[in-house]
């Protein structure tokens, strides 16, 4: 798991709350030197007795409610109520505002957002310095100085520095009353409110029947789907689902444009066949008189299917030349090609495969003016792709195969890191199995089987000391490493979450690395396709994220988190021989699938 406090590790905080409680309790009501303020910002809030939602509700806060921070907990507050008396509200029902320290004010600087869960705040500008304090997304601190990549930032008792990659910055303005918007009326369309939509940023992300992580779901989208915002409530966003029903969506998830959404969209692969192209009719403009199209579009005319030794072969033609783009989505894999200047035509909705690499193929108009049709496969587990064009550009041939991975190690080289080393433990279960010694076990197992095969491996950690996240990066880079594998263990608050998942870099906006993420994430694909055979959890997808190790390397990095200690049965899992033999064969395994694809 990449961040956390070592200090802390769950299973001894957890012990701990009562004796924080009591001590709490000496202080007495209104005696708060509360340097935070958590600000409500839903309706009717529920302040709980302790920080989870097994705790009993004490008592209701209201929307614009200022609260005295006394401590925290994960992501939950301990605040001083109206009332005196002291209670626990989630984080994603409230924004923290700090106190400003001496000279300075909210104009004169900057305030840096936290962008992620677990971001560690050190004594000083680097990660080697000493992590004093942890953050959570949402919070905001103001910014006092700079020094490289890092800020210093006032904490409210004291100061530290974060890496300006985990935060957002924003100059500072007075803080506001959060605002609701109202749907809008019966009168006027759906996704009109503003003329806002919201792109679906995650790979998978759900829907709640609220603005907030205590709601129950109410569905999931996916990475692309374009959403018409109805509403706002602090940091999520009420949104209309493309099934005609509502729900709330947080605003980390998702970013907002202004423009037309996509007409129509591919259905996720959870609802194929609920929603095709819509009818027909006259495009008119404001002024009443017909549209013509900017840009003359062509017409899909044909889709053929081939399967040819183990290999799916799709031949798309249309009436006029065309652009095409595909990119590949995970949960469940989906390989998705977009043919640009194309209307859709008579090609179906849905064609059935059943093929070694392709279960089936859906069709809709993804847009209108200029035309697009999306194109969506529904993979088999480390099925890979290519895409070719005819010379007139008027056909695309999609090939899906399984590389062969025999002999396609020799001559790589492979960076294998382990998670953590000492004086940092990583995770830890409530048996005491501690995550540093998990990832170096399966790492030395990874090795093994590795150079078995043919390939060379570079060990990032060999021993039980920590190494540095920079210097982790730095080993592969000096060693000219092909591919970079940080191998990890997770852990979460609630004990009865679990499964694995695999992260890539985010890019954080950087355009240079364009190609290295998207070798990144075809690595991830197979990596976790495998993992998902091998040990049989639930499938947590490939997530991006702006971890040290992923963002340094210089070669495709990988981070996989293969289950979560934090789980009794996952914890019982990981200790045994039989999972972590399977784990290191599925990162090996995995790894061979994308090097074969590579040599194709």
């Amino acid at each position: 798991m990449p961040f956390r406090n070592s200090s802390f590790p769950v299973t001894r905080t957890w012990i701990l709350i009562p004796v924080f409680f009591f001590c709490l309790i000496l202080l007495g009501p209104g005696r708060s030197m509360a340097e935070e303020t958590a600000v409500v910002t839903g309706n009717a809030i529920n302040v709980r007795t302790g920080p989870s939602l097994d705790f009993t509700v004490l008592t209701i806060v209201n929307q614009g409610d200022r609260l005295p921070v006394l401590d925290k907990f994960y992501n939950w507050y301990y605040v001083n109520l109206p009332s005196g008396a002291n209670g626990w509200v989630s984080g994603g029902m409230v924004r923290i505002e700090q106190t400003m320290p001496p000279g300075l004010s909210a104009d004169d600087g900057l305030t840096v957002m936290i962008n992620a869960d677990g971001v560690n705040i050190r004594c000083g500008p680097g990660t080697t310095y000493d992590i004093v304090a942890r953050a959570s997304y949402g919070q905001r601190y103001p910014v006092m100085e700079t020094s490289g990549d890092w800020y210093k930032v006032w904490l409210g008792t004291g100061t530290g520095w974060v890496a300006n990659w985990l935060v957002a910055r924003n100059k500072n303005t007075p803080a506001a009353s959060p605002q609701v918007s109202p749907p809008p009326s019966s009168s006027q369309p759906a996704g009109q409110s503003g003329g806002k939509f919201a792109v679906v940023t995650g790979s998978q992300v759900n829907i709640r029947n609220g603005p907030g992580t205590a709601n129950a779901l109410a569905g999931n989208v996916n990475k692309g789907d374009e959403l018409p915002v109805l509403g706002q409530n602090g940091e999520w966003y009420q949104v209309k689902l493309p099934s005609g029903k509502t729900g709330w969506v947080a605003g980390w998830l998702v970013a907002l444009k202004t423009t037309t959404p996509a007409a129509e969209q591919v259905p996720p692969a959870s609802s194929v066949g609920s929603a095709g192209p819509q009818a027909g009719g006259s495009d008119v403009s404001r002024g009443g008189e017909e549209r013509i199209p900017d840009v003359q579009s062509g017409k899909a005319l044909t889709l053929q299917v081939k399967e040819i030794n183990g290999e799916t072969r799709v031949d798309v033609v249309a009436d006029l030349s065309f652009e095409c783009d595909a990119f590949t989505l995970s949960g469940p894999d989906r390989l998705v090609v977009d043919l640009k200047g194309v209307a859709k035509g008579e090609l179906p909705a849905k064609t059935d495969v059943n093929s070694k690499t392709v279960k089936q193929i859906r069709v809709g108009q993804y847009q209108r003016e200029p035309d697009i049709t999306r194109l969506v496969f529904d993979l088999s587990g480390g099925a890979q792709y290519l895409t070719s064009q005819s010379e007139d550009k008027k056909s695309l041939t999609v090939e899906t195969y399984i590389p062969t991975i025999s002999g396609s190690y020799a001559g790589t080289t492979i960076a294998i890191d382990a998670g953590h080393g000492s004086p940092d433990p990583g995770a830890m279960g409530k048996n005491g199995t501690k995550e540093k010694d998990v990832t170096l076990d399966i790492a030395k197992r990874t090795k093994k089987l590795l150079e078995a095969k043919g390939a060379r491996v570079i060990m990032v950690r060999s021993g039980d000391a920590e190494v540095g996240l920079e210097e982790r990066a730095e080993r592969a880079n000096r060693a000219g490493a092909d591919l970079f594998v940080s191998i990890h263990v997770n852990a979460h608050t609630d004990p009865s979450i679990g499964g694995t998942m695999t992260y890539i870099y985010n890019g954080n906006g950087n355009s240079t690395d364009t190609t290295r993420i998207k070798e990144s994430d075809k690595l991830a694909r197979y990596v976790q396709a495998e993992l998902l055979k091998n040990l049989g959890l639930r499938d947590g997808g490939i997530r991006s994220a702006n971890f040290v190790v992923l963002r340094c390397a210089k070669m495709p990095a990988i981070l996989a988190e293969l289950a979560f200690i934090s789980n009794a049965a996952e914890e019982r899992l990981i200790k045994t021989d039989n999972f972590r033999n399977k784990s290191a064969e599925a990162i090996v395994n995995g790894i061979g699938y994308y090097i074969s694809g590579k040599k194709r």
